[in-house]
């Protein structure tokens, strides 16, 4: 099993969307180095979701079935998905840059002492002297540059954003294996499990209303909610927003929040810095509205609405 190895992830939702992007993403390290991709998974009754694994592209699906075993339980999973990565002679492992991937990931990278980078939003391939280079492009300090990365050793576990990759088509016809690895305790105990509601509201969102620090102020964030209930759209906001417990930090759009694809986005008071204006992709129509007339979302922006937002808010509402 050499080539490049995709992960999928498993959660209470089934077969994690990110998945299409990744094998993508592996394609443009697989046209350059002409290594197979293999997707990997591992959770309880893993087989049934076999037919979500045969994109077009992809060799082999290794699927661990682990009886019993929660997709948070990372512990007991990163043991038997390090066993079959460190078997594979894959060169690198992709892996979608969520909360629970990363933390299994991380389990993986220490028991196999191999490098790991995160939040990577693309990759570089090129051959030096003979060998393969994945050159990974991550963000860093506040997205204000952007930094190539290159892991020393093999395997390369790369965690990825996969927002500027189109998803690739179903309809492969990988071969299947599946593993039953021997399965021990795990230190983890899961007592059950919340929807987020507003988290999925937005990753499907037609149009967004996105609430920045000015809307702290006054009753202005209540007139915001009304107002997106008024035109049914998903209420979002900017880290400000977050951090000071205005919204949930599943409803902060940007770098380090949500990203979003909705087809109209409508900003009051924010700012439009680029670590939330990275947070939303496609093309929608930007429409901000903002008292500064040298906003940086202007610059962003589709339309812009130089005023105070409660003035706005009242009329719209009206």
């Amino acid at each position: 099993m050499a080539g490049i190895g995709v992960f999928a992830e498993i959660t209470a939702n089934g077969a994690d969307e990110a998945l299409g992007s990744l094998i993508t993403a592996a394609k443009t390290v697989t046209d350059v180095s002409g290594e197979e991709i293999t997707v990997i998974a591992a959770g309880p009754d893993i087989e049934k979701y076999k037919e979500a694994f045969s994109f077009q592209g992809v060799s082999k699906v290794v699927l661990c079935d682990l009886p019993g075993v929660s997709f948070v339980q990372t512990d007991v999973i990163a043991k038997d998905l390090a066993d079959v990565i460190e078997k594979s002679g894959f060169s690198a492992v992709l892996v979608p840059a969520t909360h629970t991937a990363r933390a299994l990931f991380a389990r993986i990278a220490m028991k196999l002492n191999i490098g790991m980078t995160a939040d990577c939003t693309s990759l570089r391939t090129e051959v030096v002297d003979g060998k393969t280079v994945i050159h990974q492009i991550k963000p860093s300090f506040g997205a204000q540059i952007m930094v190539d990365c290159d892991i020393i050793g093999q395997p390369q576990i790369i965690t990825m954003k996969t927002d500027d990759y189109e998803p690739a088509a179903l309809g492969g016809t990988p071969s299947v294996e599946v593993l039953r690895p021997e399965t021990s305790g795990s230190a983890i105990t899961v007592n059950g499990f919340e929807e987020i509601s507003s988290a999925n509201s937005l990753h499907d969102a037609k149009i967004v209303v996105c609430a920045g620090k000015g809307a702290m102020a006054d009753d202005n964030f209540q007139l915001i909610q009304q107002y997106a209930e008024k035109i049914g759209a998903a209420v979002a906001g900017t880290r400000p927003m977050a951090d000071n417990g205005w919204i949930p930090f599943s409803s902060q759009v940007g770098q380090s929040g949500t990203v979003i694809r909705p087809d109209v986005c409508i900003t009051f008071g924010v700012s439009g810095a680029i670590q939330f204006t990275e947070g939303i992709k496609g093309d929608p129509v930007i429409i901000a509205v903002n008292s500064d007339p040298h906003a940086a979302i202007f610059g962003f922006a589709d339309y812009a609405v130089v005023a105070d937002m409660h003035d706005v808010l009242t009329e719209l509402l009206k």
